[in-house]
């Protein structure tokens, strides 16, 4: 067995094995807070559900990452609508915002929006807090932009944050969403690229076909 069959199996068997013992402390958690009304004791419960919250996008990470390795994951490509991705997208991001848009690409809607749930989560993390979504079209093709206004990332760092555990400081997570991002992208012939300057935040740019 090679470095890279053993590197998923681990991955899918610690994913898997940790889902369900994570799941139930969560439901704990939830149930916990139904009971506790003391504002200090409230607040440790709080801070106990987000790291549950976080370790738990660290697994699914882990998930998604093994099944992309293993060749798991095969896209059913369509006519998508990004006015209603953006529009699902924006019903779980509260610190996104998007242009109106009467676009569509060829692509699978699901691993789409997972590509862009991933980018972002990236720039409210690493991007100032919110994020902002466009699309357009250029050279025929579709043009879907993440924009955030943090620090911005170095032209030396642009190609290292895709890379596996790739993190360009000291915050929470694994390092994940962007690599996955960008292996979905390629499994669906789709490219992502990012502009970005230091100080002038970032911009990520799906490239897809029309639809």
């Amino acid at each position: 067995m090679d470095g890279d069959s053993s590197k998923t199996l681990f991955l899918t068997a610690v994913g898997h094995d940790m889902r369900q013992p994570l799941h139930a402390l969560l439901l704990y958690l939830s149930a916990l807070e139904r009971r506790v009304h003391d504002a200090e004791a409230r607040e440790v419960l709080g801070k106990a559900d987000r790291a549950a919250q976080s370790l738990a996008g660290m697994i699914e990470g882990l998930i998604q990452l093994a099944r992309l390795d293993a060749g798991k994951v095969e896209p059913e490509l369509e006519r998508v609508s990004l006015k209603a991705l953006f529009d699902d997208l924006l019903a779980g991001a509260p610190h996104a915002t998007a242009d109106a848009t009467n676009l569509y690409v060829h692509s699978d809607p699901v691993l789409l929006e997972t590509i862009i749930q991933h980018l972002v989560t990236n720039a409210v993390q690493h991007g100032g807090g919110a994020a902002h979504l466009s699309a357009e079209e250029s050279d025929g093709a579709v043009e879907i932009r993440v924009r955030d206004s943090g620090p911005g990332i170095a032209p030396e760092d642009q190609e290292k944050i895709f890379a596996e555990f790739a993190r360009l400081n000291a915050s929470e997570g694994l390092g994940l969403g962007l690599t996955i991002a960008n292996k979905l992208a390629a499994l669906m012939q789709h490219k992502i690229e990012v502009h970005s300057e230091r100080g002038q935040g970032a911009t990520f740019i799906v490239r897809a076909s029309s639809g």
